[in-house]
């Protein structure tokens, strides 16, 4: 039971990993002029998504 459990959370992890990486490949991709039309929160966290995710590229 408990192993089930275990496998069941990384499958979920596993889930949320490739969604988040589908999120940040999609900001990325995103032009300056579409961020600035953002409201203002997520204005900055697409700036700070988007220059961490072209970080690691390096």
């Amino acid at each position: 039971m408990v192993r089930l459990i275990i496998l069941h959370n990384m499958r979920i992890a596993s889930s949320e990993v490739f969604e988040a990486e589908e999120l940040l490949e999609k900001v990325s991709s995103w032009s300056k002029e579409e961020i600035e039309e953002l409201p203002g929160l997520y204005r900055e966290k697409a700036r700070e998504y988007r220059s961490d995710y072209t970080q690691q590229g390096d």
